[in-house]
Order: C-alpha cells, then structure tokens, then sequence
C-alpha cells in the first residue's frame, strides 16, 4: 500500500507521491483488480471520487490531485474459464462468490464502465477501424468544448452535470424506471448521465435521448 500512494523517505514526518498521485492527468491502470489488498481497494474510493488524495503525517497534511483515468481488468472467475467456450470452469459457486465479493459495492458504484470481454475468432474484424474512432473522439471534445464546458464529461460537477447533460422526455422516464428498478444511487445516476452526454457527443446529438441512455445504462454492473 505504501507505494500505491505514498512512500516514506528521511522519517516518518515526510512521504513523496506514490503511483496513485503520479498518474495524475494520466491513466492508472489494476491488473486482476480482485487481488490486490482490501486496505488499497477502499483507500482508492478518495481518490477516485473526490480527485484528490489526502496524506497525513505528523503535524503535516498534504495534498495531491488525482484526475486520472482508472482502469481495471479481472478474470469473470479464479481459474480464469467461466466464460470460455472451450475450457471448462474448475470454480464452485462459492469461490467464484468470494472473488467477485472482493469488490466492494461503494467502490464499484465510482466505476463508471463495465465491459465484459467475449472470445475471439481470428477471422473476426472490427466493424468500425481506428483511424473513424479517433475522428469520433476529437469531434466529441469539440462538442464539448463548444458547449462551454472546461473539463471533459468525466470530470463534470453536479452543477455542472445538470447544466450539460440535458436528457429529453423519453430518456427522463427511463432514467427513473432505471433508478426504481436498478436501485440507482446517486452516483449512479450522475455517472449514468455522464456517459450518456459522451454517447450523445459520440453520436453528434446535443441532447441525450433514451437510446444513449440505454447505452449508458448496459454498461453498468449487472
């Protein structure tokens, strides 16, 4: 944990930024995520939501921002096999429950993508290539930077949410079926509208319609 996100030097008095601070305004990235210690996992739910990450000493405090992309990838199992269609799972129900549970519920609710990784053919090809992807993202930053906005959806405030991230009738209605269905919290629906404001730049739409918000809700944890 201490160099995740900070390490001591020269006393206990003084610490230096760990990776979690060091990957401010980039990308930090968990490998088997379930693996990593329950002290690590709850300690990102600060940095994480807040952007920023708190370290105290003695008669010290410091701060640091963490405005980073997280990424995190897991198997669906321990053996790594449940989801293949030509490997057989050796998991019970009950390992297979205690990995998952490793997660907690508070920290899942601060990921804002789910993506469930498929099996591939070598004959499959993509149906759409890179180089029209990366014309959708720049497009989708234009967007919003005509709009007003100073940071990305990501990055949005809850005032700022509510200012950019207009929804119309349709996908009103199905956002409350969602949060009475689903048990939305209020994160949740922040993050649900979020990516649905990037779904709608995506598409080139200034208004987030039921079918972006659809999209955005498949990707939450099911």
């Amino acid at each position: 944990m201490v160099s995740i996100f900070c390490e001591n030097y020269r006393g206990s008095q003084n610490a230096k930024p760990g990776e979690v601070a060091l990957a401010h305004l980039g990308m930090l990235f968990f490998d088997e995520f379930p693996h990593f210690s329950k002290s690590i996992l709850e300690a990102l739910r600060e940095p994480l939501q807040d952007r920023k990450l708190l370290i105290s000493r003695v008669n010290t405090k410091m701060e640091y921002p963490t405005k980073f992309l997280f990424v995190a990838a897991q198997n669906p199992c321990p053996c790594g096999n449940l989801l293949s269609s030509t490997k057989e799972c050796r998991c019970t129900e009950l390992e297979i429950a205690r990995y998952r549970n490793k997660i907690s519920e508070p920290l899942m609710d601060r990921i804002e993508l789910y993506v469930q990784m498929e099996e591939t053919n070598i004959e499959d090809r993509p149906s759409v290539d890179s180089s029209r992807l990366h014309r959708q993202v720049i497009e989708a930053f234009v967007r919003q930077r005509e709009r007003g906005q100073r940071e990305c959806n990501a990055h949005l405030s809850e005032e700022e949410i509510e200012r950019f991230c207009v929804l119309d009738e349709e996908a009103k209605q199905a956002l409350q079926m969602a949060v009475q269905n689903l048990g939305l919290s209020h994160r949740g629906v922040a993050n649900t509208k979020k990516v649905a404001r990037t779904i709608a730049d995506l598409d080139g739409s200034e208004t987030i319609t039921k079918a972006h918000l659809l999209e955005a809700l498949s990707f939450r944890r099911r």
